[in-house]
């Protein structure tokens, strides 16, 4: 098994490539560092097959970690990877024995060619990570074992990988399409909630603070890192639907929610970005089903039925936390489903009211959280 240190102080680079990588060799052992001084300290107890260095690291640089590393060792594959691209940089990495250097911003495709020419390994076979038999084995392993992901449209994910190239007025409908797909509001909220941006502050808890928290730089990071997670992409036409579907409830959510903005006071954009994830753990499923179709496998929508009522509950806690959405986002979705007892928060109560507009009300819940918001039947 292959290991591979990334040093990388950009969050959304440093997810990045580490993705590259599992995308390269599945079962790769790989440890992500943000500076040097962690790097040096993973390098000393563990080493490494493969180190992608990032030249800028806060205190020490990545060509002083590089002159460390070869003082004891030459097999390493190292990697240079900098925004700098001058003729003396280059040749300062060169001069430490470097195999590679990459510019930033780099395409995926490119880095993964170049890594695999270097390294001269074979690409792993994805099956080898989940030694099961049936799909049901497949979901509970990668739940357990592996990372969860959301589907995303490659054509979506090229188009904002190239979106530098278009003028502001195509940029800007570009970044608003977005603020609507579940996976890129997942993503993007759950990379500026992490530890490295948020550092003590508040929760980040719409599209548009995040993605002006992240810049665009790693927003293209985070949608290419999401379009390389097996099973991504969605090619089965009944996998296909369910999306279809689950997206529209969000979107309806969305839509209910806003309309309820307009006669009570409450975080719109919060609740409105919530709601884009209201299905994320029906969505991880088809993921997962994807993927385990791409594998050789067959299963249709009485399967794929089947697979979302036993596991969305799970699979939903699961991958949120996994990508450590803060607990106050996860309020607002499971506010949706069930208001627990005791809530006063007017934005729990909005997206409850939302979630019995959108999946009925049974039990008659409406009336009274109406009147707690001071609305009526009639203004819904």
């Amino acid at each position: 098994m292959i290991r591979v240190m990334v040093v990388e102080d950009d969050a959304s680079t440093g997810a990045l490539l580490v993705q590259l990588v599992k995308r390269l060799w599945p079962r790769a052992s790989v440890v992500l560092a943000s500076d040097a001084l962690s790097a040096l300290d993973q390098w000393k107890s563990a080493g490494a097959d493969l180190v992608l260095l990032d030249w800028g690291l806060p205190g020490m640089s990545g060509i002083d970690v590089l002159k460390q590393i070869r003082r004891s060792e030459t097999k390493t594959v190292c990697v240079m990877i900098s925004g700098n691209a001058d003729r003396e940089v280059i040749l300062a990495a060169r001069t430490h024995q470097v195999d590679a250097f990459i510019v930033k911003p780099f395409a995926a495709k490119q880095v993964m060619a170049r890594l695999s020419e270097i390294m001269a390994l074979p690409s792993a076979d994805a099956q080898q990570q989940a030694p099961v038999d049936s799909i049901e084995d497949f979901v509970g392993y990668q739940m357990t074992q592996g990372i969860l992901g959301l589907p995303i449209d490659p054509e979506l994910a090229g188009a904002i990988e190239g979106i530098r190239e278009l003028d502001a007025g195509a940029r800007t409908k570009l970044l608003r399409q977005c603020q609507f797909h579940p996976a890129l509001v997942f993503r993007v909220l759950s990379l500026v909630n992490s530890g490295q941006y948020i550092q003590g502050r508040d929760s980040v808890e719409t599209f548009e603070g995040a993605i002006h928290q992240v810049g665009l730089a790693g927003f293209i990071n985070l949608a290419v890192e999401m379009s390389l997670h097996p099973g991504s992409e969605l090619k089965a036409d009944f996998l296909k639907t369910r999306r279809v579907q689950f997206h529209r409830d969000s979107l309806s959510l969305a839509e209910i929610v806003t309309k309820l903005g307009a006669n009570a006071t409450f975080d719109l954009p919060a609740c409105r970005s919530a709601c884009m994830l209201l299905r994320v753990g029906e969505l991880s499923l088809l993921q997962l089903m994807q993927s385990w179709i791409d594998l050789g496998n067959v299963i249709d929508d009485s399967v794929c039925a089947s697979v979302l009522k036993t596991h969305s509950s799970q699979a939903g806690n699961r991958i949120k936390t996994q990508w450590n959405i803060p607990n106050t986002i996860r309020g607002r979705i499971g506010s949706a489903y069930l208001l627990p007892t005791g809530t006063v928060r007017i934005d729990s109560v909005v997206m409850r009211i939302a979630g019995l507009l959108l999946m009925g009300d049974p039990h008659r819940e409406l009336p009274r959280l109406l009147a707690r918001v001071g609305l009526t039947e009639s203004q819904v």
